[in-house]
């Protein structure tokens, strides 16, 4: 979004930005480097300073290949550089913000792509819902997980994403945010690490509450499976001369995830976070106030094969999809007209597996624990008509920024007026989450 005559510049703190709409938006705010410049998969070290004049899409992220959900999400990713060092925040706060509760999201990407710094996450709707808004850039991919030979029970992401919740708590003040009442919130890969998060005992009082947007229900890596995951990256990529080749990497281990098994009606292999399987439970011990979980009603649409209606192919995934599912108590959502029966079934069993059975089981055993719980169901259609409510879908209606979603063909069809009465609803859904009294 380039800036307009009504623009003005602002500070708060050391950090730079610009005013607009009523928002003070500030982007490209460091938070870490990498200890040795060298080594993509190095530990960090906190660092500060602020990227000058960046606008949002200026704000580097980490090295990508193109998304697999490009189809459906467009291209906006493309707009930003890359980069190894890209440890950088963003921070979107009402002009007159004091002691506000503070929402921090982390973007999704199947652990291989996206960044805070994408436009997609454009900050400033839903501030002004009362909040101060903060999206961050953490390692995907080889750097964030190829094994590095040093400390196997590390994981990058996580590491990351504490030194991000570190500074946020400490110099959120300056933007006009209350360090009190952090809401931490995570959509697909960041729903995960939303989660994962929350359970950690060096988060314990620093996030008050969750939101889990599409948590993919994933078995981890340990250490074992992330150096054979490691290795067969490196057995596929030209390493010329040795040492890191990062274009390399990201092609080799994208070939290595293509030639991977996949099983029937689950979402495609990906990269994995490192985290002992035995806490990786849905009754995993959360220590905030507050869960608040969403789901797509249609989340698998968009990653199960085009099987035409009535082949074998289409009548095996489904008979699998029935054996895995048997016996439980599906969701009853509205699909599109344009779908068979056998079709919606596909996909509401597929769906439930891959998504909406963990995030139930999530809530339940938050519930159990006396934490407060809210759960919701997102059924707005996108605008192919063989998609339904498919994952993704709810993040421009949540962020409520229809310009920066301009080239995405999800939102085929949707006219301004309507996109604006769902966003309106999901936004404040998620201000009230964040803002209500305990």
């Amino acid at each position: 979004m380039p800036p307009t005559l009504e623009d003005r510049p602002v500070r708060r703190g050391a950090a730079r930005g610009v005013r607009r709409n009523g928002i003070d938006a500030f982007h490209g705010l460091r938070y870490a480097t990498l200890s040795d410049p060298a080594n993509p998969c190095a530990a960090t070290v906190p660092s500060s300073g602020q990227l000058k004049g960046a606008e949002l899409t200026d704000v580097p992220v980490f090295p990508q290949l193109p998304s697999r959900l490009e189809g459906v999400m467009g291209p906006g990713i493309r707009d930003n550089p890359q980069s190894d060092d890209a440890f950088f925040f963003n921070v979107w706060a009402p002009a007159e913000a004091d002691r506000l509760p503070v929402l921090v999201f982390l973007h999704g990407g199947a652990w291989v792509s996206g960044g805070g710094a994408a436009r997609w996450y454009r900050g400033e709707r839903l501030a002004s819902e009362g909040l101060v808004v903060v999206t961050l850039n953490y390692r995907i991919g080889p750097a964030g997980h190829l094994d590095d030979g040093v400390a196997d029970d590390r994981h990058r992401p996580i590491e990351d994403c504490l030194a991000a919740l570190r500074v946020v708590a400490d110099r959120i003040g300056d933007f006009g945010g209350d360090p009190d009442r952090i809401a931490l919130a995570g959509q697909s890969a960041g729903a995960w690490y939303a989660w994962a998060l929350s359970s950690l005992p060096e988060t314990r009082g620093l996030i008050r509450r969750t939101a889990l947007f599409s948590i993919p229900a994933i078995t981890p890596w340990t250490a074992d499976s992330r150096r054979a995951f490691t290795a067969r990256v490196h057995e596929t990529c030209d390493r010329n001369a040795g040492g890191w080749v990062p274009g390399a990497l990201l092609e080799a281990g994208a070939k290595v995830l293509a030639d991977s098994p996949r099983i029937p009606g689950a979402i495609p292999p990906m990269y994995l976070p490192v985290w002992p399987t035995e806490r990786a439970g849905a009754d995993l011990p959360l220590h905030v106030e507050a869960l608040h979980l969403r789901v797509t009603a249609q989340e698998m649409s968009v990653f199960l094969p085009p099987y035409a209606p009535g082949t074998r192919a289409a009548s095996l995934l489904l008979e699998t999809l029935r054996a895995r599912t048997a016996g439980e108590s599906l969701p009853e959502d509205p699909v599109p007209e344009s779908w068979s029966r056998d079709r919606a079934e596909t996909v509401a069993r597929a769906s439930w597996h891959g998504f909406g059975r963990f995030a139930d089981a999530i809530g339940r055993a938050a519930a159990a624990r006396g934490v407060r719980v809210t759960q919701h169901r997102f059924t707005a259609f996108a605008g192919p008509g063989d998609l339904g409510a498919t994952h993704c879908f709810d993040l421009p209606f949540q962020f409520g920024n229809r310009d920066d979603w301009r080239d995405a063909p999800m939102l085929e069809g949707w006219s301004a007026e309507a996109f604006e009465a769902v966003s309106r609803g999901l936004r404040a859904e998620i201000a009230g989450f964040v803002t209500r009294s305990p």
